[in-house]
């Protein structure tokens, strides 16, 4: 039985590491290139496996009948991630993004979506969504097609199953795409890109004041990067600062940036459906996602036993939630 139930890509990730990022028209060297599973849904699916028991994290998602979605569900396997609702879709190629990352650990990502953008509601029976459903204390939606983001919410949100958001590349779908579901989400994740692509601003204040109640989610988490993330409380405007984990204090450096929102949705997502207070589970991602920071592999999040050592080695460095609420100015 599943606690976390995560919709979204399963990608082939091929990753250039280069001096600098290249601009228009300007061709640079790889010092390293890397092969290795990815996908925002497999990454947070994976995120969540580790910090949960084995099977406690599924994927809903699709691959090709190639070589690559087979090796993708051994993969998951092995993580410990739930793949039942994981379609092999007949003649469709698996997912495959290419990634380059620079000295500082910035990144831009092309992503051929494949099998992941052929996935509809026609390939997905409601008896094995409801199954994977059952006992599920948080569904994750990340970049699927947004049919696919529509039912999973849908259903997720009848049954009081909270729901958490991450759109990623969706978000240049833009607001009036998200506004009819928006009312039945717990969470909705964005990162300053996002934020701009949905409500033309990626300032806490300007979000905490673009909504219309009656289709508002409960909570929008701004994720900041080296600064943190902030939580909005859609219903009041009230913000909360949630810290970076200190990782220069903890003599830890960035690496590679890749990966870090998809831990952080994993890891956030395992706290709600453990029960957690909102605002202690945000801590727990924003520690998580530092950490996968400091590692090459974009799938370098913590078990939770690294997860609970961290956190306690940041909070003798003062990594801790501050005083509560605050009115946004």
């Amino acid at each position: 039985m599943a606690l976390v139930l995560v919709c979204g890509a399963i990608n082939w990730d091929t990753t250039c590491f280069v001096g600098h990022l290249p601009s228009a028209g300007e061709e640079v060297a790889c010092e390293s290139v890397v092969e290795v599973s990815g996908g925002t849904g497999a990454n947070v699916a994976v995120a969540a496996a580790r910090l949960l028991d084995d099977g406690q994290a599924a994927l809903l998602g699709a691959v090709g009948d190639d070589a690559i979605g087979r090796l993708q569900i051994d993969t998951l396997l092995q993580e410990g991630v739930s793949t039942e609702a994981v379609l092999r879709l007949k003649g469709s190629e698996s997912g495959h993004a290419y990634i380059f990352v620079d000295k500082t650990g910035q990144n831009v990502i092309a992503s051929n979506l494949a099998a992941n953008s052929s996935l509809g509601p026609q390939h997905i029976k409601s008896t094995t969504l409801g199954k994977v459903l059952d006992g599920c204390g948080c569904a994750v939606v990340t970049d699927p097609p947004m049919a696919i983001a529509e039912m999973l919410i849908t259903v997720a949100s009848q049954r009081q199953i909270p729901v958490v958001w991450d759109p990623g590349v969706l978000a240049t779908c833009g607001w009036d795409a998200f506004a009819p579901l928006s009312a039945r989400l717990h969470t909705l994740i964005v990162n300053e890109t996002e934020a701009h692509q949905l409500f033309g601003s990626g300032e806490v204040t300007a979000i905490a004041r673009a909504f219309d109640l009656r289709g508002a989610p409960s909570y929008v988490v701004l994720k900041q990067g080296a600064q943190g993330a902030t939580l909005i409380e859609c219903s009041s405007a009230k913000v909360m600062r949630i810290p970076p984990l200190p990782l220069e204090a903890m003599s830890l450096s960035i690496v590679n940036t890749v990966g870090c929102g998809d831990v952080f949705a994993g890891a956030y997502a395992t706290g709600i459906a453990r029960g957690l207070e909102q605002a202690h589970a945000l801590l727990e991602a924003s520690a998580a996602a530092g950490l996968n920071a400091t590692r090459a592999e974009t799938r370098g999040g913590p078990d939770k036993e690294a997860l609970a050592d961290a956190i306690r080695t940041a909070a003798r460095f003062g990594f801790a939630l501050d005083l509560g609420w605050s009115t946004s100015p």
